[in-house]
């Protein structure tokens, strides 16, 4: 009985880790997109690089140490979509003015992805297709 607890505990901390380390990683191209414009500096990509990095490795180090992907049994499956089912659980949570939590979270994204890609504002977010100057310029 343990085991099977310790192997569905560590597939939860597993699929919290890649999907942390999946979260550094996009973060870490639209940094390399701002970087590449000028609209992002280069601390912006190393936390972003870090972010990626440190999840994923000790992702990889919980693996090693559960005996590698041979001792992986079913148990650990399960507890692998632990994670990613507690965060469509929150996505799905409303909030206080009555939209989806997902909702929020998605525009916040966009924000910052907005402000790191320095897209223009009053053009209908042209990206640098036009001639004039963006909120970074």
């Amino acid at each position: 009985m343990t085991d099977v607890l310790i192997d569905c505990f560590a597939g939860f901390l597993t699929g919290g880790l890649a999907l942390s380390a999946a979260w550094g990683f996009f973060w870490l191209a639209i940094s390399l997109v701002g970087l590449s414009r000028g609209t992002c500096g280069r601390r912006i990509v190393f936390m972003s690089l870090v972010g990626g990095c440190v999840p994923l490795a000790l992702a990889l180090a919980l693996v090693w140490w559960m005996g590698g992907l041979e001792r992986m049994t079913s148990v650990f499956a399960m507890g692998l979509m632990g994670m990613p089912t507690v965060l469509a659980g929150l996505w799905l949570r409303r909030m206080p003015d009555g939209q989806w939590a997902g909702t929020h979270l998605a525009a916040g994204v966009r924000h910052l992805m907005e402000n790191l890609l320095g897209m223009h504002q009053g053009c209908g977010d042209c990206h640098d297709g036009h001639d004039h100057p963006s909120q970074y310029s």
